[in-house]
């Protein structure tokens, strides 16, 4: 008799579809969210797992076949940690956790969650970075992760993300630049207000191309960073190039620019492609009044140097070093009293050091 009641039970499982069997891996999973999650307010009271399925759970909207597609716990003073879980949620299109106290990292596992169209972390304590798994989220078109702490530098792979429209990572501990790829051009400054940013990536600063090669002349106007609190920021040690860029806001949104780099050992043409500057510099820069560093060492730029680089008045170090620069030592840097620091060495300048520039006895020249 008991194997008579064994066989049943065998081919009644082996009868149930194979939708049941994800409906109840969906319930699983967001059991498990439940299990990781502080409710004080019993708002996932309804979770429970000996139910049907999770579609009768409150805050969990499902489609016609009973697959979960929409989470909604936004503003419901949950505190606890996210976990790979999630995952198993692959008809998932909308994830709105904000304005909670959730803490820990955001999962990479998130990543695999292809039919995502909105993901709503904003206003919790999320820490870590952002997982580089975020662009295989193709259909993603809302990202909300301002007012977290997060950290790091904003994945590349996110520029690939043809459909998302709004993207918003202010106040945080982010560092590096800002991609200009993609739909970033079009997301406002507002979106990366209160971080570590540098700016703009280089490639996306105003440029004009030669048809020998790309050289670019960049300006970066103080009144499209408001607001931004920039420091150093180290990128990450993966990168064969590592562009050390410092940026600051002073008397009346003034520039205070540093670009720097750190080459490899053995540097080659594919480690630079990305980061290097090459061309000339142009006269547009001695309208920076308010500039201080200008550090442009270590890189391919050619021809004179400007005489409107006397101009600026603020300027207290002024780096050209290793570069291709010729011609002559520009007289007009005898206007900078404020310099401190010339660093012009490993250059093709011929001619010698004018007397105005010696009598502004430099500590460094």
């Amino acid at each position: 008799m008991s194997s008579l009641v064994f066989l049943s039970v065998l081919f009644l499982l082996l009868q149930r579809p194979l939708s049941s069997l994800s409906i109840d891996s969906e319930g699983n999973a967001l059991h498990a969210l439940r299990s990781r999650l502080s409710d004080p307010y019993n708002v996932l009271q309804s979770w429970d797992p000996n139910l049907v399925n999770a579609c009768t759970w409150f805050h969990v909207t499902c489609d016609s076949n009973n697959h979960v597609t929409r989470l909604d716990l936004g503003n419901s003073n949950l505190s606890g940690t996210l976990g790979p879980e999630l995952a198993h949620l692959p008809y998932l299109q909308y994830l709105e956790l904000y304005k909670n106290n959730i803490s820990g990292k955001i999962p990479k596992a998130l990543g695999n969650l292809n039919n995502l169209l909105s993901m709503d972390l904003y206003d919790n304590q999320f820490e870590g970075k952002i997982p580089h798994s975020f662009g295989n989220l193709k259909s993603l078109k809302y990202l909300r992760l301002n007012n977290n702490k997060l950290t790091g530098s904003i994945p590349r792979e996110l520029t690939h993300l043809k459909n998302l429209k709004i993207f918003d990572v202010s106040n945080n501990d982010l560092c590096g630049t800002i991609p200009v790829d993609g739909n970033f051009e079009s997301f406002p400054m507002e979106s990366f207000e209160n971080n570590k940013f540098s700016g703009p990536e280089l490639k996306g600063l105003n440029s004009r191309i030669s048809s020998d090669h790309k050289e670019a002349f960049f300006t970066w106007k103080a009144s499209s960073f408001r607001n931004v609190n920039a420091t150093l920021c180290w990128l990450s040690k993966e990168e064969f190039l590592t562009p050390t860029t410092y940026l600051s806001l002073g008397t009346q949104n003034s520039l205070i620019l540093v670009l720097g780099f750190i080459l490899p050992a053995t540097p080659t043409i594919t480690d630079l492609a990305q980061y290097y500057l090459a061309g000339t510099l142009a006269p547009e820069l001695g309208q920076l009044s308010h500039l201080q560093y200008l550090e442009l060492g270590h890189n391919y730029i050619s021809g004179t140097i400007p005489e409107e680089l006397g101009n600026l008045g603020s300027l207290i170090s002024l780096d050209l070093d290793n570069n291709r620069l010729e011609g002559n030592i520009p007289s007009s840097f005898g206007k900078l009293k404020s310099l401190k620091f010339l660093r012009l060495n490993d250059n093709k300048l011929t001619g010698s050091i004018p007397e105005e520039v010696i009598r502004l006895n430099l500590p460094v020249l």
